[in-house]
């Protein structure tokens, strides 16, 4: 029997704190397609990135118990779902469409001009909801990994270590225009160890995860449109591997597909299953 909805109740996530938040989105996450696990330093962390507002995102509760978690974002005239998520049981009811519906609706109230969120491909009744509250796709997100090779031997310069705030700087001169929210110079900026920035003689540029974890993680890579086309990102990738050898990497899936098509394929990474739907609602009558 479908529950009540008109029993849950929504309150902002800033009512809670950072651990009771990360529960929250433990819980409606729990038995996702893609594994998720999140602490309260790693919450804090990563959604101060993204510019979490913390009275627009919700908690839906029932029984006094989270129903279900909807985290937005907000930038300028643009708002993004960071995540939205439902507990098990309370999946196939229509709470989703009612956070969607809801999210989106203060959206407009706000003055918003556009609502963003990335979809799982693989996710059709994730995207069949979006789709049917309007939201368009944009472009298909795509990742890379590549399983650990041998170290090569140390050729050429070495890489130098910058401030992660300067790798951003870098993204905000250098980097395509209209990237994802996730890779925008605006959330990078707000990278801090144990992410670490690099550059090979200031004409590749790369962000680093978290170099003390057994997978790295290659967050973003930008190369001065003067360099392009002359091989140094293929340098400064080997110089990595030279400087963290007989390491896996990965690229999380938040490429645009068309942005660099062949770039990692041709230097042995393989592109991943798991492919994201950027997709966006634009919201009309405002201002």
């Amino acid at each position: 029997m479908s529950p009540d909805l008109d029993a849950i109740s929504s309150r902002p996530l800033a009512d809670f704190t950072s651990e009771e938040a990360a529960a929250a989105m433990a819980r409606s996450f729990e038995g996702y397609l893609v594994p998720f696990r999140i602490t309260a330093q790693a919450f804090e962390r990563r959604f101060r990135s993204e510019n979490l507002d913390a009275y627009a995102s919700r908690v839906y509760v029932r029984d006094g118990t989270p129903a279900g978690t909807v985290l937005v974002a907000r930038r300028g005239w643009t708002s993004r779902i960071a995540a939205m998520g439902i507990v098990p049981e309370m999946r196939g009811q229509g709470l989703g469409r009612r956070v969607m519906e809801e999210a989106t609706a203060e959206a407009r109230q706000r003055g918003d001009r556009a609502v963003l969120l990335e979809a799982i491909a693989h996710n059709t009744p994730a995207v069949q909801l979006y789709t049917s509250l309007g939201f368009q796709a944009m472009r298909k997100l795509v990742g890379y990994r590549r399983e650990a090779a041998p170290a090569p031997s140390p050729t050429g310069p070495e890489i130098q270590e910058i401030d992660p705030l300067e790798f951003a700087r870098v993204v905000t001169r250098e980097g395509e225009p209209d990237l994802p929210w996730m890779l925008a110079a605006e959330t990078l900026a707000a990278a801090t160890p144990p992410a670490r920035a690099f550059h090979l003689e200031h004409r590749a540029y790369a962000l680093v995860a978290d170099p003390g974890d057994e997978t790295l993680v290659l967050t973003a890579l930008v190369v001065p449109r003067q360099h392009r086309r002359q091989g140094w990102a293929s340098r400064l990738l080997a110089t990595l591997d030279a400087t963290f050898p007989r390491r896996p990497w990965v690229i999380k899936p938040l490429v645009p597909e068309d942005l660099v098509p062949a770039f990692f394929t041709q230097l042995g990474w393989e592109r991943q299953d798991l492919q994201q739907i950027e997709m966006r609602l634009e919201l009309s009558g405002q201002r």
